[in-house]
């Protein structure tokens, strides 16, 4: 029993991780229609701040989730500021170099965290409360990891009740259709596209400082994260939120399952399941 639901545990948190990252990619594309690699950045930049603002605290449950949204508000504030000094200059213009912008921006981010916080590896505690595990079935889950997962459905929950059920949403999908008809009808889409790219950015510094106590902060974290994050986009569809979910989950306990039965395919489990995926669905899960 423990063969089979371990690395679904396992393979649940990380999924839930990775939709965190990837539905703010997805958002900013299939509203901005960029590819943006700065994202990683703000995944990076989110795990630091949190880190600065857990040092020397009691970390309690409560106050480490006051943290992460704290940091997702920082990060959203990082995010509004490169949108509107970098992005709102280079909208119409060829995709090609608002993709090699945002890179540019990934290693300036990168740079500034080496620089802030060091090359020094650095950890994040797990919350008081959370440090232990669950036992079932003879075995102990991670008490963590159910916490994460639980966290990323409800994120994701309020998501798609945002963009599907309110007002806001609906004019956001309205600018992701047609940018100009929504203009020419009175509607901000300049505002529109700097608001979606702030909920972006919160969402992967949510998503950074959710990750820190499973992983080493360095200021080339977000580098690893966001390369998995665009797989998860692509395989599930470019600009599908419920298709990003859907291959977070696939796969992440294809990657889960295969290293944990075949450990030789750690590191390369999680790609493998990105071709197998693209070959049955070359054009995305929910495309």
């Amino acid at each position: 029993m423990s063969a089979v639901l371990l690395p679904l545990v396992n393979g649940l948190s990380q999924a839930m991780l990775l939709f965190l990252i990837a539905s703010g990619l997805t958002l900013v594309f299939g509203v901005l229609g960029i590819l943006n690699f700065s994202h990683g950045a703000f995944f990076m930049i989110g795990a630091y701040v949190g880190y600065s603002l857990i040092q020397g605290q009691d970390l309690s449950i409560g106050y480490f989730f006051l943290v992460v949204v704290l940091a997702g508000i920082a990060v959203g504030l990082l995010g509004m500021l490169i949108e509107v000094i970098v992005l709102r200059r280079i909208y119409k213009v060829d995709e090609i170099f608002a993709l090699i912008a945002t890179f540019a921006v990934l290693l300036i981010l990168e740079g500034g965290a080496h620089q802030i916080w060091g090359a020094n590896y650095l950890s994040v505690s797990f919350p008081q409360g959370l440090e232990g595990g669950l036992n079932l079935f003879d075995m102990v889950i991670p008490a963590y990891s159910i916490t994460v997962i639980v966290i990323g459905l409800v994120i994701g929950a309020i998501i798609y009740f945002t963009l599907q059920k309110t007002s806001f949403g609906k004019l956001i999908r309205a600018a992701a259709a047609d940018a100009k008809m929504t203009n020419a009808l009175g509607v901000n889409v300049p505002m529109i596209y700097t608001s979606v790219f702030i909920a972006g950015a919160f969402l992967a510094g949510v998503a950074g400082l959710i990750a820190a106590p499973t992983t080493v902060l360095t200021p080339t974290l977000g580098m690893t994260f966001i390369i998995q994050a665009f797989g998860a986009v692509v395989v599930g569809g470019l600009g599908s939120i419920p298709g990003a979910l859907v291959a977070s989950v696939v796969l992440s306990l294809i990657d889960s399952y295969l290293t944990s039965f075949v450990p030789s395919f750690a590191g390369v489990a999680f790609f493998f399941g990105m071709v197998i995926m693209l070959m049955i669905k070359p054009k995305g899960i929910l495309a």
